[in-house]
Parts: structure tokens; sequence; C-alpha cells
């Protein structure tokens, strides 16, 4: 089930480059990486920085992260949850669908939730 989602993400954002559901810690559950990015370093460094901002939401109040971007001069790379411990975490071309890639992250965490919880 996990795989099939990643697929149709994979499929449907134009521009798309690795895609994987990963737990906060950075260990894949799910890949899909056909041009080998270094998703597991990704994965934890994006871990490190979601603990990191939920410590400042208890003093700012702003709520659970529900995405996080990092637009760089390679890549932009989306990290959207799925639950509170497990994300997907899509790596594209700066020239990639960016509105699309946000949608179907958003499809993906109603379809990908219930198998985790």
């Amino acid at each position: 089930m996990f795989r099939k989602v990643l697929q149709g993400i994979f499929d449907r954002v134009e521009g798309t480059l690795a895609v994987s559901l990963i737990g906060l810690d950075g260990i894949p559950i799910e890949t899909i990486n056909p041009d080998r990015i270094a998703l597991d370093v990704l994965g934890a460094e994006f871990g490190g920085f979601i603990k990191s901002i939920r410590l400042s939401n208890t003093d700012l109040n702003t709520g659970e992260v529900e995405q996080f971007s990092l637009v760089t001069e390679k890549f932009i790379t989306f990290l959207s949850a799925v639950t509170a411990e497990y994300f997907v975490i899509l790596v594209m071309r700066p020239d990639g669908n960016y509105g699309r890639a946000r949608f179907e992250l958003v499809k993906a965490k109603h379809l990908l939730r219930d198998e985790l919880i």
C-alpha cells in the first residue's frame, strides 16, 4: 500500500526525483529513489528540524508542523506530516510542479494515515 501511494506521487508530480515514507528518526519505511538522492541523510536532518520546531512551538503556540520545505539551488524538498511520527519526504527539481507536489502530499496523508496508526 505504501509503495502504491508513493509511486502515484512520483508519477503525478512533474520533476520528482525521489519520494519516501520515513519515521521522524529518518529511517525509511518505503522509498522510490531511482536517482539515488541521499534520502537517509535528508530524512535525518529534516527530523532534527521538526524536533527543533516542535520545541519552539511550545512558546509560539503555532500548532503542529504540517509541511516543511527547503528550496535550494539543486532541489526543492518537502517534508509532509502523515502522523506525528511519520512523514513523506519528496525531492524534486527546481523546475518541478511545486503546487501539484503540495496537493499530492496532502492526498497521501489521508491515504497513509490509517495504515500507520
